[in-house]
């Protein structure tokens, strides 16, 4: 079984890092793909993203690929690498809302793809990569 969890990561954080290492326990083949949201008005470089998604999941599992998404839908990519499932990440109630309207839209674009959520273990759920990078902008 193959499974993509496709994802921003700007920047990776332990509630994500703490999610692919589950993930990877549980599927032959984990796609890691770093994504460019267009939701989000400021963004790292996706090579530079990428480059530091690769190092930390090459220290969990050999599994693990990581791949930048070149703006193809999610449920295109998914269907090309062979995955009929989609990893995603839930902190709260908000998320739930989104991310299951995301899993419907993913349904109905690829009926073979299924949604499978994961919470990140109590501790790591509390801040977004969002507020992690206006933390990190503030700092410098």
């Amino acid at each position: 079984m193959k499974a993509i969890f496709p994802g921003s990561f700007d920047p990776i954080h332990e509630g994500h890092i703490n999610i692919i290492k589950k993930a990877s326990l549980l599927f032959e083949k984990l796609y890691v793909i770093v994504s460019i949201n267009l939701e989000k008005k400021e963004q790292g470089d996706i090579f530079e993203r990428t480059k530091i998604v690769k190092a930390i999941c090459a220290d969990i599992n050999p599994m693990i690929e990581v791949l930048t998404n070149d703006n193809r839908l999610t449920s295109e990519l998914a269907k090309e690498l062979g995955a009929n499932y989609i990893i995603r990440g839930l902190r709260n109630n908000n998320d739930l809302k989104y991310e299951m309207e995301l899993a419907f839209a993913n349904k109905k674009l690829n009926n073979n793809l299924e949604t499978i959520f994961f919470i990140a273990d109590y501790g790591l759920t509390e801040i977004s990569s969002t507020l992690l990078k206006q933390i990190n902008q503030l700092k410098k």
